[in-house]
């Protein structure tokens, strides 16, 4: 089978989710050599190693070090339905929700956060570059940082708006970085990178770039979020 258009890699992975979800493959099964797939797909083994970390990412197979690719015992949740984990509008409103309670949040933090604030930031961001590091998503630490900084304004009517919706943050979260990777091909580094400007901003008390950073960073997950839900 021959793989020729533009995204090879994601071209490959669909093929294989596909399989999955009518059963050719199943859990536990061993996937074929990167040089046998290399050469069943007509392709190079780069490809296939990108399909491949692709997949591993969206924890859909398991790599063994010297052992192959696995198919997971267990789907993630939302394999059935890739990528519509809930609904857009409920999107729309988490985003909107999020626009409205974390910019202000950041603006706060500027002024109210303390060195202990600070410390749990840089602990999430650490969280963060470490999962950039195992090849991870790393959303729990995502969620972490932004809790954080709602924690450093001391007022605890916005962490509790946020702690009400943090199983939604944290899904949509993870399907963002799913659809980064898979979709537009973008690194995770990307979303490390914003989160630490955010980090840099409110440490300089810098109140207009922890805003637009903020702001910034929210708009361009509307945007990977809404435009792969039909927006």
């Amino acid at each position: 089978m021959s793989i020729s258009r533009r995204k090879i890699y994601e071209e490959i992975a669909d093929l294989i989710m596909k399989d999955v979800k009518e059963g050719i493959l199943n859990p536990g099964d061993k996937l074929p050599s990167i040089a046998k797939m290399a050469d069943q797909y007509q392709v190079s083994s780069a490809s296939i190693r990108e399909a491949l970390n692709t997949l591993s990412v969206m924890d859909v197979i398991e790599v063994k070090h010297g052992q192959g690719s696995y198919i997971k015992a267990r789907m993630p949740l939302g394999f059935e339905h890739a990528f519509e984990i809930i609904t857009r509008k409920d999107i729309e409103n988490l985003l909107e929700l999020r626009r409205i309670i974390e910019v202000g949040c950041v603006e706060l933090a500027c002024s109210q956060a303390e060195e202990v604030d600070f410390e749990k930031m840089q602990d999430a961001l650490d969280k963060m570059r470490t999962a950039v590091m195992n090849n991870e998503l790393g959303e729990q630490a995502d969620y972490e940082f932004h809790m954080a900084i709602a924690k450093s304004t001391g007022n605890q009517m916005l962490i509790d708006l946020l702690g009400n919706v943090s199983e939604k943050m944290i899904e949509t979260m993870k399907e963002t970085r799913r659809i980064w990777l898979y979709e537009e091909k973008k690194s995770i580094q990307k979303i490390f990178d914003d989160h630490q400007a955010i980090h840099e901003a409110i440490m300089h008390r810098d109140v207009a770039e922890a805003r637009s950073a903020m702001l910034g960073h929210l708009e361009e997950v509307a945007s990977v979020l809404l435009t792969r839900h039909g927006g």
